[in-house]
């Protein structure tokens, strides 16, 4: 939901951001074109911002993680303070803006997610379950990260220019079972399905 009435953008580096998380004692992981870039150890287009994934439950977590910063319930184009509690799904309220204080340009896009102790909920269709061990990898430093066919499934329902970019690029080298899934989960006219290999 950028907006550039919003304020500006400043992304945090990955590696601050992950320094940042290392020690949160709740699940997270790096989302977004990062989290992309995570499984594939490769980098191909520049970022507006830097995505934090966490289970909604688990979001009075940051007030720990984040002391001092300045946090923002963002939706429908709008911010609003954070009281420090769950955002609301009704409201459709699934991001957090971060950054350091008032002043500062915007650093961290928290966004918020579904779950339970075992497993990953695809907040738009709960139906769609993972669980966590298949939904959040891990690099080989020990970064988490949300499994790249979840993180286009999420990219898939309102397309910009830049997820046509990641899905030209990831798609085609996903793993085949990452494929397979993610063909089965996209709509059969989805224009993206021509970037899975046929099995």
């Amino acid at each position: 939901m950028a907006a550039e009435h919003l304020g500006p953008w400043e992304p945090l580096p990955v590696a601050d951001a992950v320094s940042l998380f290392k020690s949160a004692r709740f699940r997270w992981w790096l989302s977004g074109g990062h989290g992309l870039e995570a499984h594939l150890s490769d980098s191909w287009r520049a970022h507006e911002d830097t995505d934090i994934g966490i289970v909604r439950s688990d979001a009075a977590g940051l007030a720990e993680v984040l002391g001092g910063w300045d946090i923002h319930v963002g939706a429908a184009g709008v911010l609003t303070a954070w009281d420090g509690g769950a955002p609301d799904p009704e409201r459709s309220q699934n991001n957090l803006w971060c950054r350091p204080t008032a002043g500062s340009p915007w650093a961290l896009d928290v966004t918020v997610g579904d779950g339970n102790d075992d497993e990953w909920i695809f907040r738009r269709d709960p139906t769609v379950r993972r669980r966590w061990a298949e939904a959040v990898l891990l690099t080989g430093d020990g970064t988490p990260y949300l499994a790249p066919e979840l993180q286009m499934l999420f990219k898939s329902k309102t397309i910009r220019a830049k997820d046509d970019v990641d899905a030209a690029v990831v798609l085609p080298r996903l793993e085949r079972n990452r494929q397979d899934w993610l063909r089965g989960h996209l709509p059969a006219d989805h224009p993206w399905q021509r970037h899975l290999v046929v099995s």
